[in-house]
């Protein structure tokens, strides 16, 4: 089996076990923090402290995609969705970039956003339960929206295809193929026949 082979199993694998994880813990979540799945349903009955001051399980339901955006349009939300999952999946499955970050940045991307489709072909709307907050839990200071492993996933591969692209092997073949064109063009102008003196007198 060839690296990239490898390389490729390798992201499904991890695409398998987040998007398991993924779907586990909304289910769990639900069923623990009381989230009910009606239609006017946005927060769930109860949260739970894991760490006062900072970090606590609270359900809630997500209508839009990142930060509430587009709420209530989940056609659109669909259908974009969809078709971007299936371009990730085409780029995952056909690049023969060799980039280790690149294909689990992918895998990540791809397991969060089938996770959140999967809520939103459900339900409409997206099962969050991570609550990162300061103060009180009963009256906070300040929050950071509602998320899920799923969301989790989707940041973290941004963030590992960006760093490829930037610093990674996918910014070293980019130098490495300017340089070449660079080196190129410099070989063809050098080899370009220059005018001799005596033409140059002449004119």
């Amino acid at each position: 089996m060839s690296s990239l082979h490898r390389l490729k199993l390798i992201g499904l694998l991890l695409f398998v076990v987040i998007l398991v994880a993924d779907l586990w813990s909304k289910s769990y979540m639900q069923t623990l923090l009381g989230l009910d799945a009606g239609p006017d349903a946005r927060v769930g009955a109860q949260a739970i402290d894991v760490i006062p001051g900072f970090l606590a399980w609270q359900g809630t339901w997500n209508p839009g995609v990142t930060f509430g955006m587009f709420a209530g349009q989940t056609i659109f939300i669909l259908i974009l969705t969809g078709l971007a999952t299936c371009a990730l999946f085409v780029w995952f499955l056909g690049t023969r970039h060799p980039g280790k970050c690149l294909h689990i940045g992918l895998s990540l991307i791809l397991a969060g956003a089938v996770g959140n489709l999967y809520d939103r072909i459900q339900w409409d709307k997206v099962r969050d339960f991570i609550l990162i907050y300061l103060g009180d839990l009963d009256a906070p200071s300040w929050t950071w929206p509602n998320f899920n492993i799923a969301d989790s996933g989707i940041v973290c591969g941004v963030i590992l295809v960006l760093w490829d692209s930037l610093f990674g092997l996918g910014a070293k073949r980019a130098k490495a193929a300017y340089l070449a064109k660079q080196a190129a063009k410099g070989q063809a102008s050098a080899a370009a026949p220059k005018p001799s003196s005596s033409e140059g007198a002449s004119a």
